[in-house]
């Protein structure tokens, strides 16, 4: 079990295995990107790229919390190291070093090594303590098993400041089963081409481009019915769009199958193993990560196809674990009308939390990361509703949940920060049903731009449960009561979500009011797209909630925890 484990975490890290890092800091660095959830830029600024002599070898900064977390790693070289207690024992006297402003330019003085010194002044930590920032965590990572002394040294530390978290091959394991990237088909095709194939040697790999019949394709080419061949792909088939029917009677309409390769960009296949005989191309295991919406049309309208349909083949040996396979795929989708969802749609964290939700809530509830995925779950949440909803609830900017761009942009790691978790998702998706559900009682006004009012729902509803200390550890942990208390749980939002309409269907018909009165022009609807203007309906609606619950503490959210 233990080879296993450890060759899984291996194949994680030549990707990040770069420059002068060694096997350590390539370790802390897919750490940092898959587990703690860091833009890949911030990865580069938060690592030590040499051993450092001071048993720092990453700093991450949360300014919002003024927090400082400090990192160091161990890699072995077999999977049946073992990892005591002195290096975890030696990275708590690291703290003394950041205690205060003082203490860092004692750090400095002491000579640390030249990335340790760029490290200080790239992540500003003397400022950052200076200005309150402290050491809240530190966090112990290696690829080998913690022996009873380690685990002893862990457990001894639990509940103590600062926080240890001790990250071992078992727990890295997991991470790394949840994250991995789909493989490549395992089959091996042969794919006729219509000429011999134009080839050329890159770095690292092979590359052929050649004009290969439709019907050639979707006869070779293995799961493209139940989409397992485009598991690379940023998005699946995205139904009935305007291109894709226009694809469709293209296809239907044989006098311009001649055409074809005029006006289509083609197709890009990634293959482990690419070998040109002639006119034909043998390929070890492939993937399809360009082209999955005109293959689909092949496949769905395979009685009109003709070998004079031809389309523009370009494939790609890739060794196997390359980062070459994620860089092709962003860039090949890049140049093409593909969203910034999209793109993010291979990212670890998306595939992380999508198996996370899969392990958790099984057929009861599924994560969407993909346009196109064919999910079988009861209920469904897409990561764009996800991100709308984290931004308003657990960000506290339903003002900036309708401005779709910055989600998965400027805003992304703010989002998807390592909190988020499957319990937080599945909570999120009750909140949106309950949300929804109270369309109907609110101003027609309000209802008909409900798209940006339903996101300043959300966010009072969390505002009012958060009143408790109860509802405060609901949105923290909502683990500990889903979905064993979903019943209660919706029941009591339910009460106050009623409350919620009822108090800003009143504000908005007071301001209304006010406004004519005063000959000022009103508009509702912009009232809930601004800072300001949710900041009055939420302080209104705390004002009347807050009287409310001196009349009827019952209102006050009191759902106990299972767990």
């Amino acid at each position: 079990m233990a080879k296993a484990e450890y060759d899984l975490i291996q194949e994680q890290l030549p990707e990040y295995h770069i420059g002068t890092r060694t096997t350590s800091a390539a370790l802390l660095a897919w750490f940092l990107r898959t587990v703690w959830r860091l833009d890949i830029e911030d990865v580069d600024d938060a690592i030590c790229d040499a051993p450092g002599d001071k048993g720092i070898d990453a700093l991450v900064a949360n300014d919002d919390l003024r927090e400082i977390a400090v990192f160091q790693s161990k890699h072995h070289k077999k999977a049946s190291g073992q990892q005591g207690d002195k290096d975890i024992k030696n990275l708590f006297g690291a703290v003394a070093y950041f205690k205060t402003p003082q203490a860092v330019d004692g750090l400095l003085a002491s000579k640390p090594n030249e990335e340790v010194r760029k490290l200080l002044a790239r992540q500003k930590i003397r400022q950052r303590v200076a200005e309150g920032s402290h050491v809240s965590r530190i966090v112990f990572v290696t690829d080998g098993l913690l022996d009873p002394s380690g685990r002893d040294y862990v457990a001894a530390m639990s509940g103590q400041e600062p926080i240890l978290e001790a990250w071992d091959q078992p727990r890295l394991a997991a991470i790394a089963q949840r994250t991995r990237a789909p493989e490549l088909r395992p089959v091996d095709v042969k794919l006729k081409a219509v000429a011999p194939p134009t080839q050329t040697v890159l770095n690292e790999s092979k590359l052929a481009v050649a004009l290969i019949p439709a019907p050639e394709l979707v006869r070779k080419l293995p799961d493209i019915d139940n989409l397992l061949l485009f598991d690379r792909n940023v998005r699946l088939s995205e139904g009935g769009t305007r291109v894709n029917r226009e694809l469709a009677v293209t296809v239907r309409e044989r006098g311009e199958h001649t055409f074809f390769p005029a006006f289509h960009n083609g197709i890009t296949v990634l293959t482990h193993g690419l070998r040109v005989r002639g006119s034909q191309l043998n390929l070890h295991h492939v993937t399809v990560v360009n082209g999955c919406q005109s293959l689909l049309a092949f496949h769905q309208n395979q009685s009109s196809l003709t070998d004079e349909l031809q389309i523009l083949v370009k494939v790609v040996e890739v060794p196997q674990q390359s980062g070459l396979i994620e860089l092709i795929t962003y860039r090949s989708n890049n140049q093409n009308p593909v969203d910034i969802r999209d793109q993010r749609s291979t990212d670890v964290v998306q595939r992380d939390l999508q198996h996370e939700v899969e392990e958790i809530f099984g057929s009861s509830f599924a994560y969407e990361i993909r346009e196109g995925e064919k999910l079988k779950a009861a209920q469904v949440l897409d990561n764009q509703e996800a991100a709308q909803l984290l931004m308003a609830v657990y960000l506290s900017e339903p003002w900036n949940a309708v401005r779709k761009v910055r989600l998965f942009g400027e805003d992304y790691g703010r989002l998807f920060n390592r909190e988020v978790t499957a319990g937080r998702l599945y909570l999120l998706r009750q909140i949106s049903d309950l949300v929804l559900a109270k369309r109907g009682t609110l101003r027609a006004d309000l209802a008909s731009s409900f798209a940006s009012v339903r996101f300043t729902l959300a966010f009072l509803l969390s505002r009012t449960v958060s009143e408790t200390a109860l509802g405060r550890e609901l949105f923290e942990s909502p683990n500990r009561w889903l979905p064993d208390e979903l019943g209660a749980v919706i029941a009591a939002m339910d009460a106050h979500l009623t409350e919620i309409v009822d108090s800003v269907n009143f504000f908005i018909g007071e301001e209304e009011k006010e406004s004519r009165e005063a000959g000022r022009d009103f508009d509702p609807k912009v009232t809930f797209k601004s800072q300001g203007g949710v900041q009055k309906v939420e302080n209104a609606v705390l004002r009347e909630y807050r009287r409310l619950i001196k009349r009827d503490p019952e209102y006050l959210f009191d759902v106990k925890p299972v767990r």
